[in-house]
């Protein structure tokens, strides 16, 4: 009889920790499951971030060009800024790279085509009257909508 009354106590303090754990158990994976969508979530929202960051460089680029091209003014100075502005941009297409492999050759052109347009604009530059002849945007204008386009029909997901 003892025997019988130890398997019972045991099935008993089985059931009864199965049953506090199982309550445990699904808060564990509920929230393992919200912790990994906040992951995936944080992952869109840096991809998107990085896209709009590379855009934003390459459009102060082209700013900075044309306002040289136009205005002069301190022609060091600004073709300082002009590097400057083209570092970035390669900086950030290159962050675009690491977050997203389907945007890599789009981010890698729009890069290029921001060194191109710099070293244009520098070629095209008379430092000892501060002039700048207006380099062509047309590449670098069209390496940044097929970024763009390709950035919005991707969807960063």
């Amino acid at each position: 009889m003892t025997n019988v009354s130890i398997y019972v106590a045991l099935i008993t303090g089985g059931a009864g920790a199965i049953g506090a754990a199982l309550p445990q158990a699904f808060t564990f994976l509920g929230d393992n499951r919200q912790a990994s969508r906040d992951r995936k979530e944080r992952g869109v929202n840096a991809k998107r971030q990085a896209c709009i960051e590379l855009l934003g460089t390459a459009a102060d680029l082209r700013t900075r060009v044309a306002n040289t091209a136009m205005y002069g003014g301190e022609i060091l100075d600004r073709l300082a800024e002009i590097r400057s502005s083209t570092a970035d941009v390669q900086v950030n297409a290159a962050k675009v790279s690491f977050l997203e492999s389907k945007l890599v050759e789009s981010a890698g052109s729009l890069a290029q085509a921001a060194a191109d347009l710099a070293a244009e604009a520098i070629t095209n530059t008379n430092t000892s009257t501060g002039v700048m002849i207006a380099p062509s945007f047309t590449a670098f204008d069209a390496a940044v909508e097929k970024f763009k386009s390709e950035a919005i029909g991707n969807e960063v997901k």
